[in-house]
């Protein structure tokens, strides 16, 4: 029996450029789960599923922090 690997593709969720892609992952994050993708925590937003093409498309928004870190010296104007 062989198996088919399905074609990951992880997407900003607003944009279109795709911020990476896999061709054999061993699990699809689910709609809520965070990832750390890019030195950054991602929030899956939604997971479509593309069966003609074999490919899984998860859409992600990027984790804005609470608060912004108070020790840092470079000032923001």
């Amino acid at each position: 029996m062989s198996k088919e690997v399905a074609k990951v593709i992880l997407w900003e969720e607003n944009q279109k450029d795709f911020l990476k892609k896999f061709h054999d992952l061993q699990f699809v994050p689910r709609t809520g789960e965070e990832v750390y993708l890019k030195k950054e925590k991602w929030k899956v937003t939604r997971v479509e599923h593309d069966l003609e093409v074999n490919e899984v498309n998860v859409y992600m928004e990027l984790i804005k922090k609470a608060k912004p870190e108070k020790s840092s010296t470079s000032s923001n104007s």
